[in-house]
Order: structure tokens, then C-alpha cells, then sequence
């Protein structure tokens, strides 16, 4: 068989199955986008090979096992990335302030009302390392962790006060804190970008 005649028949039969390739990708992948993603990968795959077989009988043959590689190479790539996202929690850097930045030496009622609404675990670390400004390193000791879970929990502690601030405080939301007189009465919700250096 030529090599056209032969790029014909995969094309062919890969457009044949498509369903049924699909398909094999929705069972196994929970997100539909996912198995769209992955199906398109498998098309690229067949259509970029030049390992085709000559042979019109083992088509199929070859076919599933590009399908099979696929699956694989989507599984590692999801595993990576995952991986990636982790380590970069894992790692997040914490906001750095320039030595003579005025930040506020009594955060305003706002945060200190809003704190103790946190999961206990985010309202304890935000108040032993912000409000009681403890070391990390004498944190850790304390509640039996390694730093480097401390600065995970930070992080995601001081994402969910964000949110909160936000939902409540226009004026803290802005980072203004230190004009910010409002008493434990409901604020209006607001969206901003910019938030005080420790949020």
C-alpha cells in the first residue's frame, strides 16, 4: 500500500470510530472537556505517526494502542500538573514589605471581628502570626507542624479573611485600614484588587 493510500486508510478509520474513540475517553475521564481534550490529542497522535502500519488488517490494532498512549500521556500530564500546583502552594510567597512601609499597628475592627468568623485552624494561625506576630518557626513547634505547612495554612488563611473583608468592608477591601472607622455594622459588598500587604 502507498503511503498516501495508507495515511487514507488510518484518516479513514479514524474518522469511522471517532464515536467510539470518544467514548473510550468519556468513561474513563470525569470532566467531558477533559475527554475532549485527550480525543483531540489521540487525533493529532494518529495523524502526525508516521509508524502506521502497512499492513490495512492491523489498523485497528494500531489504533487502540495510540489510543491506550494516550490516555497514559494524559493521565502523566494531569499528574504533573497537579504536582506543579502543589509545590507552588507549597512555595507561595509571602508578600514582601519594604523595610519603612507604614503598615497598621492595630488593624482596624473590620479584621479583628471578621478573624474569629475563619475555620478555627485559619482564625488561630492568622492571630498567633499576624495579631501576636509569633515566628513561623515558634509556630510550627507549637501546633507540631513543619514551617513550610505554616506558610501553606497562611496562605490559604489569608485567602479566605480576603474574602471575607470583601464581602463586608469596602474601605478595608481598598487597604486603607488605618481610615476606616466603621463599627460591626453590615458594609456593602466590593470588589477590589488591592488589599493591605498581610491580607
Amino acid at each position: 500500500m502507498s503511503d498516501a493510500g495508507q495515511d487514507a486508510a488510518v484518516v479513514r478509520r479514524l474518522t469511522e470510530c471517532q464515536s467510539e474513540f470518544l467514548r473510550f475517553f468519556r468513561r474513563r475521564l470525569s470532566r467531558p472537556e477533559d475527554a475532549e481534550d485527550a480525543f483531540q490529542d489521540f487525533c493529532l497522535k494518529v495523524i502526525r505517526a508516521a509508524q502506521a502500519p502497512d499492513d490495512g488488517g492491523k489498523v485497528d490494532a494500531w489504533l487502540r494502542r495510540v489510543l491506550r498512549n494516550s490516555l497514559t500521556d494524559y493521565y502523566r500530564r494531569r499528574a504533573a500538573r497537579q504536582r506543579a500546583e502543589a509545590a507552588y502552594e507549597a512555595e507561595a510567597p509571602e508578600p514582601v514589605v519594604q523595610p519603612g512601609a507604614e503598615r497598621p499597628d492595630n488593624p482596624c475592627r473590620c479584621v479583628r471581628d471578621l478573624v474569629p468568623t475563619l475555620r478555627p485552624d485559619y482564625a488561630e494561625i492568622i492571630q498567633r502570626a499576624y495579631l501576636g506576630e509569633e515566628p513561623r518557626e515558634q509556630i510550627a513547634a507549637r501546633l507540631g507542624l513543619t514551617t513550610n505547612n505554616i506558610g501553606v495554612r497562611l496562605h490559604r488563611a489569608r485567602r479566605a479573611l480576603r474574602k471575607k473583608i470583601e464581602e463586608r468592608c469596602p474601605t478595608c477591601c481598598d487597604g486603607s485600614f488605618r481610615n476606616c472607622d466603621c463599627g460591626p455594622g453590615v458594609h456593602g459588598a466590593s470588589r477590589v484588587e488591592r488589599y493591605a500587604p498581610w491580607v
